[in-house]
């Protein structure tokens, strides 16, 4: 395990009543330099309250472990999928930006853009929208390693089978799609049996979005990561425990599962990781 260091983007965390010319200096110069930008909610506590933005940035180091190799990109598509779905344009905006510094390229940031739309509607769109044209001029960096090794672009990797050249559900579909989360979650998500019950349309409807949306070269174990750390946010238990469960299926670590989930407590607070507790605490146990 690596030791965590007391400077966070140019900041000694470890003094956070002092704050040195130079250490403003190398923060902004960290922040300029990685096309991300000043942001204004930094600068504000920077003026008013250093030790609000020192304290604020001893905690992100651990939001992520350090077990495994770090791929920062991991998480900059999970803020972009987060504040897609918030409509923070200028979040997307700055995100975006430093993703592409961190080795993204377009199709990654738009399989990204993707996912969040099944959830964002047409707020988040519009927020997206205010970047187009940076979309539009975006130049892919060069190759580069972004995801874990043993992750992979499989753009079929959730096929449930059914036959969506055809508008109406079947029956033969939703046995099809009932199967599809058994096999591979090992149980019947509640919202699944209530729509294949009651709507069915709308549930294939749903999983022709779902499964189709990283379409270019998103690994596919990012799904279940955004869908986790969403979840979480929101506090939504049982979407919490269904991506627990795939993306224990789709062959990610615990450790990458945690990350998904203690990245929540920027936007949720620790208090909703009771919730991850009780959702899927057994199911990471077992990992131990």
């Amino acid at each position: 395990m690596s030791a965590i260091s007391s400077f966070q983007d140019g900041l000694d965390v470890s003094r956070p009543d002092e704050m040195t010319p130079e250490e403003i200096e190398a923060y902004r110069s960290e922040y300029t330099g990685s096309n991300k930008g000043l942001l204004d909610s930094f600068e504000f506590w920077l003026e008013f309250r250093p030790d609000v933005l020192k304290r604020h940035k001893a905690r992100t180091r651990h939001y992520s472990n350090t077990v495994e190799p770090a791929y920062p990109l991991v998480g900059l598509l999970g803020a972009i999928h987060q504040y897609t779905i918030a409509a923070f344009k200028e979040g997307v905006a700055y995100e975006i930006r430093l993703a592409q510094t961190n080795g993204a390229p377009r199709t990654d940031i738009l399989d990204t853009l993707s996912v969040a739309f099944i959830h964002s509607g047409h707020r988040g769109m519009y927020a997206a929208a205010d970047y187009s044209e940076y979309l539009r001029s975006y130049v892919d960096p060069p190759p580069a390693p972004r995801f874990p090794e043993s992750w992979s672009f499989d753009p079929q990797a959730f096929d449930s089978g059914m036959d969506y050249s055809v508008r109406e559900a079947s029956r033969e579909d939703m046995d099809r799609v009932q199967e599809w989360y058994v096999r591979t979650l090992g149980e019947l998500p509640r919202y699944v049996r209530f729509l294949a019950q009651h709507r069915p349309g709308l549930l294939k409807a749903y999983r022709d979005r779902y499964e189709h949306a990283i379409r270019d070269s998103l690994p596919k174990q990012m799904l279940p990561w955004l869908m986790l750390n969403y979840n979480v946010v929101r506090g939504f238990h049982e979407g919490i425990r269904e991506n627990v469960l795939l993306g224990r299926a789709l062959g990610m670590t615990r450790e990458q599962l945690l990350d998904a989930i203690c990245f929540g407590v920027l936007h949720a607070g620790a208090n909703a990781l009771g919730i991850a507790e009780e959702a899927a605490g057994d199911l990471l146990r077992q990992y131990e």
